[in-house]
């Protein structure tokens, strides 16, 4: 399975190639991840949670990159291992300067076996797609932390009458306490939603997808009122 894509970070390449290179913010970025533990400059262990349609456990793996020419490219291989099956991976990663923004793109092939191989061939692309996108979204969301300047501490300062500690206070970037990483249950909504809409744009006409969804939401509304009207019957 092949995996191609692109993301546009509102940062400077060297910003999102050092955030790429921490792996406390890597482990918050990586859906369903416990952790990230750098064993050398080029290697790191992971270990994830991750639910393909009904096969659900926990990988531990290791990465490695090879080919690193900071702060443009690196080839990564993936090699994870678990009670579903295992991952085997390589990609290759560039960052492309654009203006004051950074475009991030990626390619690499993934070999998947196990009981997730018996998994819909379909089911496995939409959820590797959408563990991506939610991987590359949180990746987002920290480097824009990281961006946040230290104006209000400066601001404060300077309306108490005192000088701030550094004049460059209000332009340093920073680490700033970090959000956590996607929950495994909020991946798990997330990767089931994406899945559902590759399967209805696949399989069900653009014109009867509006009329379907019309007609669950109905069906779930009647069923909440079916358990309100029980619990009113109880008291």
């Amino acid at each position: 399975m092949q995996l191609t894509g692109s993301h546009i970070f509102d940062a400077p390449r060297a910003v999102v190639w050092e955030a790429l290179m921490d792996p406390t913010v890597l482990a918050k970025a990586l859906p369903g991840g416990d952790r990230i533990e750098r064993v050398s400059q080029t290697e790191y262990r992971a270990g994830m949670n991750v639910r393909i349609g009904p096969v659900q456990g926990k990988f531990q793996g290791k990465i490695e990159l090879e080919d690193v020419n900071e702060p443009e490219s690196y080839v990564m291989k993936v090699n994870g291992q678990g009670a579903p099956g295992f991952v085997n991976g390589a990609g290759e990663l560039n960052l492309v300067e654009v203006g004051e923004q950074t475009r991030l793109d990626y390619v690499g092939d993934l070999e998947i076996g196990g009981r997730i191989a018996g998994v819909s061939q379909r089911i496995i692309d939409s959820t590797a797609k959408s563990l991506t996108r939610q991987g590359l979204e949180a990746l987002d969301r920290q480097i824009r932390l990281r961006m946040e300047p230290e104006a209000p501490a400066a601001a404060m300062e300077a309306k108490n009458g005192q000088a701030p500690f550094s004049t460059e206070a209000d332009t340093t970037i920073r680490p700033s306490a970090p959000t956590g990483a996607p929950s495994t249950a909020g991946m798990a909504i997330t990767v089931a939603r994406d899945v559902a809409k590759d399967l209805a744009d696949e399989y069900i006409p653009a014109q009867q997808q509006e009329k379907l969804l019309y007609a669950a939401l109905g069906a779930l509304g009647m069923l909440l009122f079916v358990v309100l009207v029980r619990l009113v019957q109880r008291d």
